[in-house]
């Protein structure tokens, strides 16, 4: 009997398995989100208007003004073409969008510090701004440094602030380095010699004969002032008490 089951077992077809359905899906409504679709129109947008003024910023910096389309330089009597007009001239135009939304976005970008140089670093770097200085105090000592300088300006927070100082001398006008001069004066107490230099990167050549990053011949000095101390009666040494120096933490007395 165990044997004849075994046979109509064995020839009986597998039992078909019965796929299972799948569930249908149902789509969400918009008023079944978490977000009510006014917020969400409104947080679309300020994510818009944020992406655009931070492209504005650098979109506005490698635009240049142009001259019109189809524009032709005069010609002199004899026939040669004069050269293109100065940057100053009403004939180059501003770029109107890239300008435009700069103008607009201006306090925002300033607001969030997003109004960056973007072209401090790429795709041209150039070189940085050095202050050399030297001191003679009333005791015939003579004190010299640099700003900014590794050695003396300690966190680098202290660093960058003098390295932007020095950066920052030639477009705050032609009295800056005069009053740099004298405070260093009225700080150490004696008249005041300081050099405003450029110091330029290497070029590869340069760079393969092993040459020092601060070797002399990589700085050019383009300005020299003399500075005096300021008179004030706030102090013995004639320190106006706004402008005391800073002292660097963890520097020895």
């Amino acid at each position: 009997m165990a044997k004849k089951r075994q046979e109509q077992s064995s020839d009986e077809p597998p039992p078909l398995k019965t796929a299972r359905k799948k569930k249908p899906t149902t789509q969400r409504a918009a008023s079944d989100l978490p977000w009510h679709p006014f917020w969400r129109w409104i947080v679309s947008l300020i994510v818009v208007l944020h992406l655009t003024a931070v492209l504005s910023a650098p979109w506005d910096l490698a635009t240049l003004d142009a001259l019109p389309p189809g524009y032709a330089p005069p010609s002199d009597a004899n026939g040669r073409p004069q050269p293109l007009p100065p940057p100053e001239s009403v004939v180059w135009q501003d770029p109107v969008v890239t300008r435009g939304l700069h103008r607009f976005f201006h306090d925002y970008l300033n607001l969030l510090y997003l109004n960056h140089g973007y072209e401090f670093f790429a795709p041209d770097p150039a070189g940085t701004h050095v202050i050399d200085y030297q001191v003679t105090q009333a005791d015939g000592n003579v004190a010299e440094g640099r700003l900014p300088s590794h050695d003396g300006q300690w966190p680098r927070l202290l660093y960058h602030r003098h390295m932007m100082l020095a950066e920052q001398t030639q477009l705050m006008g032609p009295q800056s380095g005069q009053q740099y001069a004298n405070h260093l004066a009225t700080v150490y107490g004696g008249p005041s010699k300081m050099q405003l230099k450029m110091h330029f990167l290497l070029p590869p050549h340069r760079v393969a004969d092993n040459t020092p990053l601060d070797a002399p011949s990589t700085y050019q000095v383009i300005g020299t002032v003399a500075g005096h101390p300021r008179v004030s009666a706030h102090t013995s040494r004639n320190i106006p008490s706004s402008e005391a120096p800073v002292s660097i933490p963890g520097a020895q007395p």
